[in-house]
């Protein structure tokens, strides 16, 4: 199972996006297997979009179905009191951003193997991650 970051789902729909193209050959890269995002990624696509575009509800929504769609990925519902807990207990470990630590924590959860993510932070700590949630982030290298 693949988690994928939301900075990785943006520039896979945005030709203009400068990972456009690490993006497509990731994501193809990884096809056949199953990619999902989290709660987490889907309050980001909202946020994000809501920020850059002038759209409205209703067209911010459909937006965020299309860019799920088209990159293929499932929502699966991770439980915040969880997160949150096993967050707190790997906050000292992995000492990443709140966002970052959400993200790689939840991927865990969801029993992931592999997270795709463009974050500079969780591509430079991937050896970290790997040794204490079994977790391989891949991102910047192929």
């Amino acid at each position: 199972m693949i988690y994928l970051d939301t900075n990785v789902l943006v520039a896979y729909v945005n030709p203009k996006d400068g990972l456009h193209d690490r993006a497509t050959s990731l994501v193809s890269r990884y096809s056949g297997k199953k990619m999902f995002v989290s709660q987490l990624v889907v309050l980001e696509l909202y946020s994000v979009f809501s920020r850059v575009m002038a759209v409205g509800d209703v067209e911010l929504e459909a937006l965020v179905s299309y860019v799920m769609d088209r990159c293929g990925v499932e929502l699966v519902d991770v439980e915040w009191s969880e997160l949150y807990a096993r967050s707190l207990s790997y906050a000292n470990k992995l000492k990443l951003k709140t966002l970052d630590l959400l993200h790689v924590v939840a991927a865990y959860l969801l029993g992931t193997g592999t997270l795709i993510s463009f974050d500079r932070d969780l591509n430079d700590r991937r050896g970290l991650i790997k040794s204490v949630l079994g977790i391989e982030v891949v991102g910047f290298q192929l």
